[in-house]
């Protein structure tokens, strides 16, 4: 997937992430969302209520893809009868691309319910990219990767987590999902420069966004999607849209979730937040 045709992709502005609790609410509301982002083991395999509902809310929204269960980071074989699945659920959602996380979730077809970092080395890059190149192919659409967070620095690293996030994106010719959260948690518990990581990858190849909200433990921040977007994430943010123009900005929060009304109050920040950075960047 070229960075040229990841350019051409929509910009769909700020959505919100689908959850159960809220779907007769959707159903029957039809609120004012520009989209939700839909995780599709939660729905693939079920019937009743969650098919009924995932499809009754399509009808009136559009659906993005974002998965839990690849692992393309691991050295155990893809699942093809997963991304075939995948593939059906993306299709009958209409998703204009589909990510997952770069990292791996399961060894020895052990599923280890975390998100692990990979270390930053030439094989883990061959290894992903490769991957990459196959999921891409069976889906039939842009496939991005999201960066996640990691409270030490992978063992055995050659080179650095942007370089790491460069090299893979570019061999695998896809599209990176940038989590703005992810980047300040690591740049608080790395102790390095929001700013210089995005200066460091190729920001051409984001197609999304995520923010989220974390929690303080100690000197330690965590991810725990549990608590409203951050000052600090909203400020890397209108950085991240200035060198980027509009976006498809997702909100998370996967924990302790709110209203539907709390969660639209959230993207609707984001949205004119995105809006008053790219007027003031096309006004000067």
């Amino acid at each position: 997937m070229s960075v040229q045709e990841l350019k051409a992709l929509p910009r769909l502005g700020a959505g919100i992430g689908l959850r159960r609790q809220h779907f007769t609410e959707i159903i029957e509301r039809r609120p004012q969302v520009k989209w939700f982002e839909v995780i599709p083991e939660n729905f693939i395999g079920r019937g009743g209520f969650v098919a009924e509902s995932l499809r009754r809310i399509g009808e009136t929204h559009r659906l993005v893809g974002h998965g839990v269960g690849l692992s393309i980071g691991s050295t155990d074989p893809l699942d093809m009868e997963h991304l075939a699945r995948l593939r059906e659920f993306c299709d009958q959602c209409k998703s204009p691309w589909y990510s997952d996380h770069l990292c791996f979730t399961m060894v020895d077809h052990v599923n280890l319910n975390d998100l692990i970092p990979l270390p930053f080395t030439e094989e883990a890059v061959r290894n992903v990219a490769s991957r990459v190149r196959i999921v891409q192919d069976v889906l039939e659409r842009p496939f991005l990767l999201e960066n996640v967070t990691y409270y030490m620095a992978p063992s055995r690293s050659q080179m650095s987590e942007t370089e790491f996030i460069t090299s893979i994106l570019e061999a695998a010719d896809c599209g990176l999902l940038l989590d703005v959260s992810n980047v300040v948690l690591n740049s608080k518990n790395q102790g390095y420069d929001p700013a210089a990581f995005l200066d460091a990858i190729p920001m051409e190849r984001v197609v999304q966004l995520h923010l989220a909200g974390f929690e303080e433990n100690g000197d330690v921040l965590l991810d725990t999607h549990a608590k409203p977007v951050s000052d600090e994430t909203w400020a890397l943010y209108r950085e991240v849209i200035r060198r980027t123009g509009p976006m498809s900005a997702l909100v998370e929060w996967d924990a302790e979730i709110p209203s539907l009304a709390r969660l639209i109050q959230e993207a609707d920040m984001a949205q004119q937040l995105m809006d008053d950075v790219v007027h003031s960047t096309t006004s000067n």
